[in-house]
């Protein structure tokens, strides 16, 4: 129940802040509160801390916001270049900069270089990072957005700012 709350909340939050942009230093700080929320649950539980309630509360934001994504962004179901595109969608709401590459495969890359979510991670990991965070329950809402579009979606991590990399790589996979 408080999962499918979270995830009606942030959805509902993030498309609000569509036509009122003057939410966006809100949503940023309650970003904030929630990496300060899981990091302190990590200290003292680990994943485990994550799989209690910030993995299946971000899978569940995923699923919720994919609909909404998906239209908004005129995505092709059936191609994982535009199913990644949620990036572009996202990023600039939650204070990510990135670019689009292609691996030796073919496959989108979202290459990011600044993460407001990294910066507060290593902030309050006093600069050890938190790569499981991202590893975890990043990738949950990564992935639930991307299956509610497409159930052979995946998406890989490649490396993290969160675990000192110049860059976080996302590579977009439909299978």
């Amino acid at each position: 129940m408080r999962a499918k709350l979270f995830s009606h909340l942030m959805h509902q939050t993030v498309k609000l802040s569509e036509k009122a942009p003057f939410l966006l230093p809100l949503i940023k700080q309650g970003n904030k509160v929630i990496v300060r929320l899981a990091y302190n649950g990590y200290k003292k539980d680990g994943v485990k801390s994550f799989e209690k309630f910030w993995i299946p509360a971000f899978y569940q934001y995923g699923q919720v916001r994919a609909q909404h994504i998906a239209k908004k962004m005129n995505i092709d179901v059936n191609s994982a270049a535009s199913i990644g595109t949620y990036h572009d969608y996202e990023d600039p709401i939650f204070g990510v900069v990135g670019h689009w590459e292609q691996d030796n495969e073919g496959n989108p890359v979202r290459v990011e270089t600044e993460c407001v979510v990294c910066d507060e991670l290593n902030k309050v990991s006093k600069g050890a990072g938190c790569p499981d965070f991202c590893r975890h329950v990043v990738n949950a809402m990564e992935m639930g957005t991307g299956k509610a579009m497409n159930d052979t979606y995946i998406v890989e991590i490649g490396s993290l700012l969160s675990d000192g990399d110049d860059t976080c790589r996302f590579t977009h996979k439909v299978l």
